[in-house]
């Protein structure tokens, strides 16, 4: 029969310290030096140290409750002057809010500047106000360094776009929703599909919609077209000239997107002799697509901080996770029958 499992108390007189310095060692507290923490946690596990994860969550309560009533504080962090400068961020806070709320949390945005450069005062906001958790929105690609001290952080990124420090994350399902696009085109009757995407946008998802677009024709039929990856700059030469090369009889796109524009502009009835679909599909489209869920994407992020708190995860994970969040395929209006 295997001996007893030591209480918290026993194994802190093995080691010399106090309960509570024991008790942070074991959560990774990062008041508690790295040598201290390594020999009480080789220690814990030589002695079959076992932790309750009820009452660690009890007493974790109880302390959010002494500290603050209104819930412990957690950071959005967003770049730009604030919310007015993220859009897909402020669509969701109040529901976001509410789900921090349900959660004993309080959900506060802290604007980072223009590209991030005001970071450092920021992170002193933060350590000053003792808010552990921290939630990456959404960032522009030429964002600067970062001067957050992660290792008093436990963070999660919204998407793919923040790759400064390997941290885990929560994003949209980019591959599976462009997959899911062609597989309704082709169920449509169309044969031919082209994918027209945004250089920036498909960068921002780690190249997943390039990929898929590759891949879709492959495993669901129909001709091989070779997505048009276009820029900031005017791209309607560079699609007409795609256009008349390839022919598609639908084309794949994403918001915000000129397509549309383009194909009436030479005549092209949509959806009649070209379809089309978005793969951000916004609200009052009069065309179909994938709806990404950002609601879903934030308010998981949420849930997934508020557990990485309650087990006192700070710092660089050793084995980062990332969760994927399904868009929704929306079909178009149905067109009236001539």
């Amino acid at each position: 029969m295997d001996a007893r499992p030591p209480s918290l108390r026993e194994l802190a007189a093995k080691l010399g310290l106090s309960h509570a310095a024991v008790s942070m060692a074991l959560r990774n507290h990062p008041s508690i030096s790295l040598a201290t923490r390594e020999r009480v946690q080789a220690l814990a596990k030589q002695m079959n140290y076992r932790g309750n994860i009820l009452v660690s969550a009890l007493l974790a309560q109880v302390r959010r409750r002494r500290v603050n009533a209104t819930g412990e504080v957690i950071a959005m962090l967003v770049e730009g002057e604030g919310l007015k400068h993220a859009p897909t961020v402020a669509v969701s806070w109040e529901p976001m809010q509410q789900r921090a709320q349900q959660l004993g949390l309080k959900l506060e945005a802290f604007a980072l500047g223009h590209r991030g450069r005001d970071s450092a005062s920021v992170e002193r906001v933060l350590f000053n106000r003792g808010i552990r958790g921290v939630i990456v929105a959404p960032m522009p690609l030429d964002l600067l360094p970062l001067h957050i001290d992660w290792n008093r952080h436990t963070a999660i990124a919204i998407g793919h776009s923040f790759q400064q420090v390997v941290i885990h994350r929560v994003a949209n399902a980019h591959f599976s929703g462009l997959m899911t696009a062609h597989r309704e085109l082709r169920a449509s009757g169309r044969t031919s599909i082209g994918c027209v995407l945004h250089k920036d946008e498909d960068e921002r998802s780690l190249h997943f919609w390039q990929a898929a677009a590759l891949c879709a024709p492959r495993l669901y039929g129909g001709r091989v077209i070779p997505p048009l990856m276009i820029g900031k700059e005017p791209g309607e030469a560079a699609f007409n000239q795609w256009f008349d090369e390839h022919k598609p009889d639908a084309v794949i796109g994403n918001n915000p997107d000129p397509v549309v524009g383009w194909l009436r502009r030479r005549r092209v009835r949509v959806p009649a002799e070209v379809g089309y679909a978005s793969m951000d599909l916004p609200q009052g489209a009069k065309f179909p697509g994938v709806r990404q869920a950002w609601l879903g994407i934030f308010t998981t992020a949420i849930d997934q901080l508020a557990g990485e708190l309650a087990r006192n995860e700070f710092g660089l994970p050793a084995t980062p996770r990332t969760t994927l969040i399904e868009g929704q395929w929306v079909a178009g209006p149905k067109r009236k029958a001539r």
